[in-house]
């Protein structure tokens, strides 16, 4: 695209932003989406920010000022999609499943190849609400023995596809009533209780994967998209049109339109309640709004991806299928219908006309599967068309533009609509650590259930925890939380607390697994986060809590126990509740641990011995013990001054606990005769934070003050 001066010269002006000082501020918008993938090495870093670099140098052409969006803007929304992209590429075996295929070559040789099909995200448990019993949902046309049969040795494709999506309770529970045990035997074996049975049970049955089994074949042809040659003009962006609901049910099952996309959300947000409101609407004739398709040509052939409207076609589809019945409290549930009028013996009467005698009847839909409907309203459902927005020529990036697009808020309860205020990355990162295992309803350390996650209780407590751990001061109700941390947390905070749950869930066991519930884990977060600074062995915090669960809840300290505050304050939520009992809770903790000093700066860090700043410095910098000691003071003071110099007041890089990792990095520095102050001031604006570990974070910051001075005689020798 022909760009005028002033256009240029902002772009020019805006590449070079990006590169000067060794690339700080592309490499710090990279980092910042890179860190919610994890598990890459340096080398992994430097493709990122070449493939960055390349997506930057393209973003010259096609920058098109006339949408009202900076080059700035514009550059740093390519720059975030080029990690995207090559994370996808990366990751694409990893989350596939593979389908082998037999073909004939040319030469009618029998070649075997590989393909690799994208995994359907599973729904999330309905749980037990709106009349809809347990019962209910145990009572659907869902009968694994009836799908699957006694298959004991070896199982078909569909089978392991369909055992390959669920845990491994999920999988031991499957296997158990293929050989006939009852749900009262398999909860005895397996040791779990009537919740985390129907848990299980409800992902069993959710609709991704009974579909899995429903389907009348499961092999490659069942993943191919709908590849058709584009032959039409492709000048045209979208049009309007309309499917009906068999048909959308017949293209989901051959998967002709998509709904798992790799950067959809995952379905499973509708109870039974909503699901039973959609279908009386559809049943009584009530307008609809559109579903979004979004069509992909690669390679010349058409790819169609459901990108809006996925909680309603997969409800349709699962409802026509018998997958749920309609919940007892619907609220529109006698539904008016015309059906032909019968004589006494069975024949319909016909009018003056020759015509059909038609009569209206009413029919009461609460209860009733799809199969139990009248003729007349299984044709009305079938035949009822879906308006649909049909999005055309559309590239990998349009499709991943609208599905942020479309699908950025759900408004729910209040947990949901709260969490719209919380910046959009940080709500990738906050989704993440609610995936991890310390969160599963499954885990024997913690008592979430599977409608935890749908209600938007996992990520309240994820906030709420974060805040007592950094932000104490600032709590508040959730909403004004979420917008808090948009402005002022950053990234360190929610990997930091992905950390810190990683460390409980080594730890955790079933003693203390009811405290780390929705109502109270934001306090023993909370309590870890301070924990950890003490440096005790973390089975000693467990320890604790076993100890609080069986007698020091009832423990009175300045007059005050936990159960007295449960008595006198309704508000569990309140600030000034939230600090008495964090506090309270503190106290208890650090008499159990024998600490008298409650005072957070003169705690010392505690370990089995205590840590020798000589020891220290002589093991991981490689100079001997004397010498250390002799040159001390002089490391002190010269880490004192750069302080000073580099780092900004209020940073956590000052704290205390860090002092350690940063006196032995000058250490190094004298060794290697290398200059710290240039790194260390682009060090202190890009991190705000360290590892508790401080050999790990001494190791940490020496690689990235060798990596940065690399860099810098690299540009040295190219300039001579």
């Amino acid at each position: 695209m022909e760009h005028t001066e002033l256009v240029k010269k902002e772009i020019e002006s805006t590449i070079e932003d990006f590169y000067t000082n060794n690339q700080s501020k592309l490499k710090k918008i990279c980092n910042k989406e890179m860190l919610k993938f994890g598990g890459l090495s340096q080398m992994d870093y430097d493709c990122f920010y070449s493939r960055a670099g390349y997506e930057l140098s393209i973003a010259r052409e096609t920058y098109d000022p006339s949408k009202g969006k900076s080059f700035m803007d514009y550059a740093i929304g390519v720059i975030k999609f080029s990690v995207r992209k090559e994370m996808t590429y990366r990751n694409r075996e990893k989350r596939q499943v593979v389908v082998k295929k037999e073909e004939t070559d040319e030469n009618g040789k029998t070649v075997k190849k590989k393909e690799y099909i994208s995994n359907i995200s599973i729904d999330t448990p309905i749980g037990d609400e709106d009349g809809l019993t347990i019962g209910d949902t145990l009572q659907s046309d869902f009968n694994i023995d009836d799908v699957i049969g006694e298959e004991t040795n070896e199982y078909s494709d569909k089978i392991e596809n369909f055992l390959q999506r669920l845990s491994n309770i999920q999988k031991n529970i499957v296997k158990h009533i293929m050989k006939g045990y009852s749900s009262k035997d398999i909860k005895k074996w397996l040791n779990l209780s009537d919740a985390q049975y129907r848990d299980a049970w409800n992902i069993i049955c959710s609709y991704d994967n009974k579909r899995i089994l429903f389907n009348e074949k499961y092999d490659s042809e069942e993943y191919e998209m709908n590849e058709t040659v584009v032959t039409e003009d492709v000048s045209e962006t979208y049009k309007n049109t309309s499917y009906s609901i068999e048909s959308i049910s017949k293209q989901l099952k051959k998967k002709r339109i998509r709904d798992d996309h790799i950067l959809q959300r995952h379905s499973g947000q509708w109870k039974p309640f909503a699901k039973s409101e959609l279908i009386s609407d559809i049943l009584r004739g009530k307008s609809l709004t559109q579903i979004i398709i979004s069509e992909e040509i690669k390679n010349g052939l058409k790819m169609q991806w459901l990108i809006d409207g996925k909680q309603r076609c997969t409800t349709l589809d699962d409802y026509l299928n018998d997958g749920f019945a309609i919940s007892k409290n619907v609220k529109n549930y006698n539904i008016k219908y015309q059906a032909p009028k019968i004589d006494e013996n069975g024949y319909e009467v016909l009018n003056g006309d020759g015509f059909t005698d038609m009569e209206w009847k009413v029919f009461d839909i609460r209860s009733k599967k799809f199969s139990q409907l009248p003729e007349e309203l299984q044709d009305i459902f079938k035949d009822r068309q879906i308006p649909v927005l049909y999005n055309m020529n559309c590239t990998k990036k349009d499709i991943a533009d609208d599905i942020a697009r479309f699908n950025r808020s759900r408004p729910m309860n209040k947990a949901q609509n709260g969490w719209l205020g919380l910046d959009e990355d940080f709500a990738e990162l906050v989704e993440k650590i609610a995936k991890m295992q310390f969160f599963q309803p499954e885990y024997y350390g913690s008592s979430y259930t599977g409608n935890s996650n749908t209600s938007g209780a996992l990520r309240r407590i994820i906030v709420e925890s974060i805040m007592v751990s950094d932000f104490i001061d600032e709590y508040c109700d959730f909403e004004k939380m979420c917008e808090f941390l948009t402005e002022e947390a950053s990234d360190s905070n929610f990997t930091e607390f992905y950390s810190l749950v990683e460390r409980l869930t080594t730890v955790s066991n079933e003693d203390v697994a009811k405290l780390f519930n929705v109502k109270d884990s934001f306090l023993w977060f909370g309590l870890f986060s301070r924990f950890i600074k003490l440096n005790f062995d973390d089975h000693k915090f467990i320890d604790f809590m076993k100890e609080f669960n069986n007698a020091l809840h009832s423990k009175e300290i300045d007059g005050e126990s936990f159960d007295n505050i449960l008595i006198k304050t309704k508000s569990t939520k309140d600030k000034s509740v939230v600090e008495k009992k964090i506090n309270l809770l503190e106290k208890l903790m650090l008499e159990y641990l024998h600490i008298t000093e409650t005072n957070e700066v003169d705690i010392k860090i505690r370990s089995d011995k205590n840590i020798n700043e000589v020891l220290f410095i002589s093991e991981n910098v490689g100079v001997d013990k004397d010498s250390a000691a002799n040159n001390l003071d002089f490391y002190k003071e010269s880490l004192e001054y750069l302080t000073e110099n580099t780092i900004k007041i209020g940073s956590k890089l000052l704290d205390k606990e860090n002092q350690l990792s940063l006196l032995a990095l000058v250490a190094y520095s004298y060794n290697a005769d290398i200059d710290l102050d240039e790194w260390l001031t682009e060090y202190a604006k890009n991190n705000n934070t360290y590892e508790v570990d401080q050999k790990t974070n001494y190791l940490y910051m020496k690689e990235s003050l060798n990596q940065f001075h690399a860099a810098k005689n690299t540009v040295k020798k190219k300039s001579a």
